[in-house]
């Protein structure tokens, strides 16, 4: 029982000690999913041993406190925290409680978005802002009164005729993810610390002294709820949701009414697929009791309401130990350094490995070996280190001197600021980068040719040159690991396959700097020919609207280059195409228009519906505006397809795409 008991103060103290960081001083040291441990341990061992539960236990009460920076307020009503869970199991439980409580009734769920912002209470007496409050300790807030003023999305004034003597509307403010990248980039150039994630970035630019400062962080505002209103009342939750628009608060773009558990699971599955499409960070999902009798008949706890729970999605950020850092050679010389990690799990998934970006990086971040660091990962982005949490190392890493793979000096050139380079060409790793590179997908699109079959094509001293490749027989291949007659012979087709590929799939396989595939694609349909290409001058590439200054001198020099006159050459000799095929159909329906495509196709894989389209002169984004002419739709379409109705975009699915291509072959045949 002492055992126990030590392990229950531990918690109460390290539970506060992580409010305190968060709540006030904005600067976590654990995920929110790490803390949310730490939570339900405390609960587990104190249902489990009454004796030492305590009612100003952590897990009795709503997280944080109103500063004393700040003056303070009293709210009405409490503000109090949800129950969340990271678990479907837990939703059904929930769901059945509620079932059970209402037994006969038909019950209505309203599902919302739970923004990672900063909640906040905003009081108007006659229609007019009076007050601005944090939720502080759920009972007494800050008064932020002129912070909250400064937000744009927030009106001073409500827009309805007749508004309520009083009501108290509450939400979440936050700042969107193009802007947090922005404060971030200028805090830095201020020499100031960035912060951790968006949630940080709006508590920490509210909760400060100066409006003036605040009304530059460009905040934003949700209303998701209300405290106490004189002269009005709802039956519903969605009811008050429209209330808030007419008086022009914002509400979020994908609010959904269900009224079963399976719709509940559908619209979670959806939201987790396609949460990174938004241009706001949300952790997970709000469940809710439409009508409000309901609510009512269900009550609360002590710090939630029974008919309210959050389904958190897998966090993206954790803690973990840096165990080493590694340095790499890419295709163009540049070293690049990594982290191992202590293994974490992270959105869904376990994470060992994180990238640093740059050298520059790590001395701003002041890491090294054996720190704990709290990382993060963003949709299917390679993790990062935001931040060190624990410091138990000498200084930061330092920049090798002499490059890993061949020994030579490594030099930082005063025109690249930050990028550190092995400047041999000959240089093994960057040929095998390079190699790598070139039979990618979207490149030269050699299928069955990865880095294992790379590695042992070195080893046994078969590539020195990339046509090397094309030179390359079924010989080669049946003596080596896994390969017997029919993946040879595969591998063998595969790479006469790649020959007929477009210039503009060669001109990304060459990896010249500042070009990515798009890029490509506009060199190769300008000048048609590789031979086009090397004749150009440096004004020719500047006439292309898309490349500017610096890309069309990185063009011209890489194309004046001898060695890459010398590697054109060898590939014109075992047969590489050198032609861009012309893509402008006369007459067709898909020139220059534009189609996003959204869900799981059954008759095309989403790589070759976006290769016919573009065949066909169409082009292909990932995101929906006004410009957007064909949604083409699958099963499970979230967002994307909801967005196309409201913006009125033509909305197709594989039936009608099936009839656009028939109908496009039939017109180039005319």
């Amino acid at each position: 029982m002492e055992d126990i008991s030590k392990r229950i103060t531990y918690l109460r103290k390290e539970i506060e000690r992580h409010n305190d960081l968060y709540y006030d001083k904005n600067n976590p040291e654990i995920s929110d999913s790490e803390y949310d441990n730490l939570v339900k341990e405390l609960e587990r061992l104190e249902n489990e041993n009454p004796l030492f539960a305590l009612s100003n236990s952590p897990t009795r009460k709503v997280s944080g406190f109103a500063s004393s920076s700040f003056a303070q307020i009293k709210h009405q009503m409490p503000m109090l925290s949800l129950d969340n869970t990271y678990s479907k199991e837990e939703i059904i439980k929930w769901y059945d409680r509620i079932a059970k409580k209402l037994s006969g009734n038909k019950i209505e769920f309203v599902i919302e978005p739970k923004i990672d912002g900063l909640s906040a209470s905003l009081t108007y007496i006659n229609g007019i802002l009076t007050i601005g409050a944090t939720r502080g300790d759920g009972q007494i807030g800050e008064d932020i009164t002129e912070n909250i003023k400064t937000i744009k999305d927030i009106p001073h004034r409500v827009q309805i005729k007749y508004p309520p003597l009083m009501f108290e509307i509450r939400g979440e403010v936050y700042v969107n993810k193009t802007d947090f990248e922005n404060l971030n980039k200028l805090m830095l150039e201020n020499g100031q610390q960035k912060f951790a994630n968006p949630r940080n970035a709006a508590a920490g630019s509210l909760r400060q002294k100066n409006p003036y400062i605040t009304s530059l962080r460009n905040l934003h505002f949700f209303a998701h709820s209300f405290g106490k209103i004189d002269g009005k009342s709802f039956e519903s939750q969605s009811e008050f949701l429209k209330f808030c628009k007419e008086c022009g608060f914002c509400l979020q773009d994908d609010l959904k009414q269900v009224s079963s558990l399976d719709e509940i699971f559908k619209f979670i599955d959806i939201a987790l697929n396609e949460r990174d499409l938004l241009n706001y960070e949300i952790d997970g999902l709000v469940i809710k009791v439409d009508n409000f009798l309901k609510q009512k008949d269900l009550g609360y706890t002590n710090k939630s309401p029974r008919w309210a729970i959050a389904f958190k999605f897998p966090a993206k950020q954790a803690t973990t130990k840096l165990n080493k850092i590694r340095v790499e050679v890419g295709r163009t010389g540049i070293i690049t350094p990594s982290a191992i990690l202590d293994p974490v799990a992270l959105a869904g998934v376990t994470i060992s490995h994180a990238t640093l970006h740059n050298f520059e990086e790590i001395e701003r971040l002041n890491i090294n070996e054996s720190d704990i660091v709290l990382i993060e990962r963003a949709g299917d982005v390679i993790p990062k280190i935001v931040k060190v949490v624990t410091k138990n190392s000498e200084g930061f890493f330092k920049a090798p001197k002499i490059c890993p793979s061949c020994n030579s000096d490594i030099v930082k050139k005063k025109e690249e600021e930050v990028a550190y380079r092995c400047i041999n060409p000959d240089c093994p790793a960057q040929f095998r980068r390079h190699l790598i590179h070139f039979v990618s997908r979207d490149a030269m699109d050699i299928e069955g040719f990865g880095i294992s079959l790379i590695d042992q094509l070195l080893k046994a001293n078969k590539l020195h040159v990339i046509s090397d490749i094309y030179r390359l027989t079924f010989d080669d291949f049946i003596g080596l690991d896994l390969f017997k007659e029919k993946k040879a012979n595969n591998i063998v087709k595969s790479i006469v396959l790649s020959k007929s590929r477009p210039l503009s799939k060669l001109i990304f396989a060459l990896g010249i700097r500042h070009v990515g595939e798009k890029g490509s694609e506009i060199i190769a349909e300008r000048f048609n020919t590789i031979d086009a290409i090397f004749d150009a001058s440096l004004e020719d590439f500047k006439k292309i609207p898309e490349i500017g200054e610096v890309l069309a001198i990185s063009l011209r020099d890489f194309f004046r280059n001898p060695s890459v006159c010398k590697v054109i050459d060898t590939l014109k000799a075992v047969g590489v195409n050198m032609v861009e095929p012309n893509k402008e159909k006369s007459g067709s329906i898909f020139n220059n228009k534009v189609f996003v495509l959204t869900g799981e196709l059954d008759n095309y894989a989403r790589d070759s519906a976006s290769e016919i389209i573009k065949s066909l002169g169409g082009k292909i984004t990932s995101s929906i505006s006004k410009k957007t002419d064909y949604v083409l739709v699958g099963k499970n379409a979230g967002l994307k397809l909801q967005k196309a109705k409201e913006l009125n975009i033509k909305v197709i699915d594989e039936i009608e795409f099936d009839k656009l291509i028939g109908e496009e072959n039939v017109n180039l045949q005319r």
